[in-house]
């Protein structure tokens, strides 16, 4: 799910998302940024608010 996420948000804005920002961080929070960034047509930007959508996805311990 990751891989598809990186590869829509490149090919909706032209750049590559900021992958390494999030080093450390579950895999979940990183889909759910990407998501929600390429659901709503908006690239990451750190000031804004990101929504929980995806709760169970490989490494999710809720």
């Amino acid at each position: 799910m990751l891989e598809l996420l990186l590869l829509q948000y490149r090919e909706l804005f032209d750049e590559a998302f900021p992958l390494a920002d999030f080093e450390g961080k579950p895999e979940i929070d990183v889909i759910n940024i990407l998501y929600d960034c390429v659901s709503r047509n908006l690239p990451y930007s750190p000031e804004r608010t990101f929504t929980r959508r995806i709760t169970e996805a490989p490494g999710y311990k809720g």
